[in-house]
């Protein structure tokens, strides 16, 4: 069993990570519907990627990691900003190790994250990255502008979505 996880797990290039970083991406979500489709193992090893790459991420935590923060920071001409990201769903494969962070299902968490990290001088902004939405809908459903609007009210800067594969309106909040 597992030899095959082993091998399912590594379907996925590593190779990607460097690639990234030579593209001039910085940052990274790795919280989606796809995060565990090649279960535990399979997220380990992309954190691991992209750790050895040096590609800041967010959304995820290796199985059995309870203490790492959600979150990552990046910094840049002296701003540093703090990137949060989250998914809706894991496709109703089982999180069973809590490596992804749920949008609907760790709120509380996020927006305790938020506030907190709101809450830091150093910090120029806090951005979340949720990855929600309904498929080929152009316009964000209320379960997903009713959660935008809590963590803008915890001190998000920002909250910019994907997963939709069509443009969604932004709005101005205050």
């Amino acid at each position: 069993a597992r030899a095959l996880a082993d091998v399912i797990a590594s379907l996925y290039n590593p190779a990607l990570a460097e690639d990234l970083v030579k593209s001039g991406v910085d940052v990274v979500s790795t919280a989606n519907n796809h995060s565990v489709d090649r279960r535990s193992l399979g997220a380990d090893r992309t954190l691991d990627a992209l750790d050895a790459a040096k590609l800041a991420h967010t959304g995820t935590r290796r199985a059995g990691d309870t203490s790492s923060p959600w979150y990552t920071t990046t910094t840049a001409k002296g701003i540093t900003v703090a990137w949060l990201a989250c998914t809706y769903d894991t496709n109703g494969i089982p999180d069973s190790k809590h490596q992804v962070l749920g949008c609907y299902k760790d709120t509380t968490a996020i927006e305790g994250i938020v506030r907190e990290l709101a809450g830091r001088r150093e910090l120029s902004a806090v951005i979340v990255t949720p990855h929600w939405g309904i498929e080929y809908t152009a316009r964000p459903n209320a379960d997903q502008t009713k959660l935008a609007h809590r963590l803008l009210e915890a001190g998000a800067t920002a909250i910019i979505g994907s997963h939709p594969h069509v443009t969604e309106p932004w709005e101005k909040y205050t």
